[in-house]
C-alpha cells in the first residue's frame, strides 16, 4: 500500500501498491541467520527458561523455587554491597526466608535509597556500566548493569513473547524513542548508524515515536503495510494515533496484515485492545516493564490478564494497591522489595502463582503541540520532553504544562542554578528532532510545589 499525504485528512490518498516482498524475503532470511548466530548463547538461554515454565506450572513448585532463589540473590547481594549490607542491619532482616510473603515485611525500596546511596553501590557493583530509567515515574535514577543482565533481559521479553509465537529475528516495526541516548556530534551519528545497521540485520524498522503528526504517523503506515506479517511494537498513544489515522483516511488496516501489536509503556484501555482487532484485523498484546527491571509480564493472545516471570520477579501488591517486585535473577544489583510505583488493578480472588493482575493503572502520558517557526503545530510524544530534561543531571523534579500553544517547565534544580542554562540545554536536543521549533513558546520556571492527580500520584504533565 502506498500513501501520498498532505497535513489535511480530506486529501489523504491511499492507493494500493505492491510490496518489495523480495527485499523483505531477504532481510527476513539474512536476521534469521544472525539471530541464529550472533545471539546463540541468548537462544540457549531463552530455550532453558521455556523448558523451566513447562515443566514447574503447580503453584506451591513455583514458589518453593522462587524462596530458593531469592535466599542465593539475598545471600549474594548483603555480601557483595554495603548498601544492602547495611540496609539488613537497619531493619533486621534475616539471612534467609522460608516463605517469600515474609517480604511484607521488608522496608519497600526505593528509587530515592539508591540514588543517595549511589556511589558506595557504584563503587561495589564495579566493573559495570549504568542505565538510567525515568519517563512516567520522574527524573532518570542510575542503576549498575553488565552483559549479563542484557542476556537476561532479552530473554525476559522473548520468554513473555513466546507465549504469543513471537521469536527473535522476527519481522519488527519499533514505535520508539530514546534517540538522545545516541549523543552528539560525530559520535553520536556513528553510534546511530549501528543502531540501524543492527536493526536492518536483526529484521526490526524503528520508527520515531517523538514524530506523531499526521504526515509522520501516515508514513508510518506505508512502512507497516510494506512488511506484512510483522509484529508492530509501540507506546500506547503511538499505536491510538495510527489506529486514529486508519480510521480518518478510510485506509484498509487489515490490508497492512499486521501479526500482532504489542502495546508498551502506558496503561492500555479495553477500547485500545478492541480496536486492533477490528481495525487492523491484528492479535493485541500488552507488555509491562521498567527500566529498573525490563519486561516483566506479557498478557496472552487470548487474555489481557498479566502474567509475570516467576523465575525472574517475586511481586506482591502493598495495601496501597502498588505493585513491589523483588529481582530473582542473577542480576548485577538486584532489587530486593522494590516500588515500582505503579498501582495494580487485582484479579478477584487470585492470590496463587504466577503472579497475574488485570492491568496497570496510571501509566498515562500525553501527546504535546510544539509549535515551529513557521506557526506549524507538530504534535510530538511527552517522552521527548522528559528525555531532554533527563540530560539535565542537576533537574530533581519537573512539571511540564502545556497552556495552547505554549509550553512551561517548572524545574527543581539542585544545586540550585541558573534556568536559563537548563533551558538551553533542553532546546539543544528537541531543535535535533525539531529544527525550527518557536523556542519563545517553550519558557522555564522554578517548581514551587509537585502537583498530585486526584487518586494521589505524582502528576508530571498536564494538557490543557
Amino acid at each position: 500500500m502506498d500513501l501520498t499525504t498532505s497535513t489535511d485528512p480530506e486529501t489523504w490518498i491511499v492507493r494500493p501498491s505492491r510490496p518489495p516482498r523480495l527485499a523483505a524475503a531477504v532481510q527476513r532470511r539474512v536476521a534469521q541467520a544472525v539471530v541464529g548466530i550472533g545471539l546463540a548463547d541468548r537462544l540457549a538461554l531463552l530455550e532453558r527458561r521455556k523448558a523451566l515454565h513447562a515443566s514447574i506450572t503447580e503453584p506451591d513448585r513455583i514458589a518453593r523455587w522462587q524462596v530458593d532463589a531469592f535466599n542465593q540473590v539475598w545471600q549474594g547481594a548483603t555480601k557483595r554491597f554495603r548498601f544492602y549490607a547495611d540496609w539488613q542491619r537497619r531493619y533486621g532482616l534475616p539471612d534467609q526466608l522460608s516463605g517469600l510473603t515474609a517480604l511484607s515485611d521488608f522496608p519497600v525500596l526505593r528509587k530515592a535509597d539508591i540514588e543517595a546511596n549511589l556511589a558506595t553501590i557504584a563503587r561495589d557493583a564495579s566493573p559495570c556500566r549504568f542505565a538510567g530509567t525515568g519517563g512516567s515515574t520522574g527524573p532518570s535514577c542510575w542503576f549498575p548493569r553488565s552483559d549479563e543482565d542484557d542476556r537476561l533481559l532479552h530473554s525476559n521479553m522473548y520468554l513473555g513473547r513466546s507465549w504469543a509465537g513471537v521469536r527473535p529475528g522476527d519481522d519488527i516495526v519499533l514505535i520508539w524513542g530514546h534517540d538522545h541516548l545516541y549523543g552528539f556530534g560525530v559520535k553520536g551519528q556513528v553510534v546511530k548508524a549501528k543502531r540501524r545497521a543492527m536493526d536492518w540485520l536483526i529484521g526490526t524498522r524503528r520508527l520515531d515515536v517523538y514524530r506523531l503528526d499526521d504526515d509522520s504517523v501516515a508514513a508510518y503506515f506505508a512502512a507497516i503495510c510494506a512488511r506484512p506479517g510483522s509484529v508492530v511494537v509501540g507506546y500506547v498513544s503511538a499505536v491510538r494515533k495510527l489506529l486514529q489515522f486508519i480510521e480518518r483516511s478510510g485506509a484498509d488496516g487489515r490490508a497492512a496484515r499486521v501479526r500482532r501489536v504489542i502495546f508498551c509503556s502506558e496503561t492500555v484501555f479495553p477500547k485500545d485492545i478492541e480496536r486492533v482487532r477490528t481495525i487492523l484485523g491484528s492479535t493485541p498484546l500488552v507488555e509491562y516493564g521498567m527500566g529498573e527491571t525490563g519486561v516483566m509480564a506479557y498478557s496472552r493472545p487470548d487474555s489481557t490478564v498479566l502474567t509475570f516471570l516467576w523465575d525472574a520477579f517475586h511481586c506482591h501488591v502493598t495495601a496501597g494497591e502498588e505493585l513491589v517486585v523483588t529481582t530473582l535473577q542473577p542480576r548485577h544489583f538486584p532489587l530486593i522489595n522494590y516500588g515500582t510505583g505503579d498501582r495494580v488493578e487485582a484479579l478477584e480472588g487470585r492470590t496463587t502463582l504466577p503472579f497475574r493482575c488485570a492491568r496497570i493503572v496510571g501509566r498515562t502520558r500525553d501527546l504535546i503541540g510544539l509549535r515551529l517557526r513557521d506557526g506549524a503545530i507538530v504534535e510530538t510524544h511527552s517522552e521527548l520532553l522528559e528525555d531532554c530534561l533527563d540530560l539535565v543531571p542537576e533537574v530533581r523534579s519537573y512539571f511540564i504544562h502545556q497552556k495552547g500553544d505554549a509550553i512551561d517547565i517548572a524545574v527543581r534544580i539542585e544545586p540550585r542554578g541558573e534556568l536559563d542554562t537548563v533551558r538551553r540545554r533542553f532546546l539543544r536536543v528537541v531543535n535535533q528532532q525539531f529544527p525550527g521549533v518557536d523556542e519563545s513558546k517553550l519558557t522555564f520556571s522554578w517548581l514551587e510545589g509537585e502537583p498530585r492527580t486526584i487518586a494521589g500520584k505524582r502528576q508530571y504533565i498536564l494538557r490543557e
